[in-house]
């Protein structure tokens, strides 16, 4: 069976990144012993799942807004009050879940 690390398809990126923040990734690389872009891959390994997520609840939300029957801004004979209402309706269904999946303070 083929090494799947060596078979799998590798990008060289480049990005800016800010000086102070390019100082303390290459002091956390360097008490490691490795160099900036193993710390870099591992940081974006890690947070990939996060990243994911995100989008997933961005879709979500977006499928969400559908399921309530939004009509679209641009739709014929709607009115904006009308869409000013149901979207202030559908943030506060929002914020109400929002306050239910946060985190209770441990005390």
């Amino acid at each position: 069976m083929p090494n799947s690390t060596k078979s799998q398809k590798m990008r060289a990126v480049s990005f800016r990144m800010l000086a102070d923040v390019h100082q303390d990734y290459l002091m956390v690389a360097q008490s490691h012993g490795v160099d900036m872009s193993a710390l870099l891959n591992w940081v974006l390994v890690e947070m990939w799942p996060v990243l994911l997520l995100g989008q997933f609840e961005y879709r979500t939300t977006l499928a969400r807004a559908l399921a309530v029957n939004l009509p679209p801004l641009a739709a014929e004979g709607t009115g904006h009050p009308e869409v000013a209402a149901r979207l202030n309706a559908l943030i506060g269904q929002l914020q109400d879940l929002a306050r239910k999946l946060e985190p209770i303070p441990e005390g």
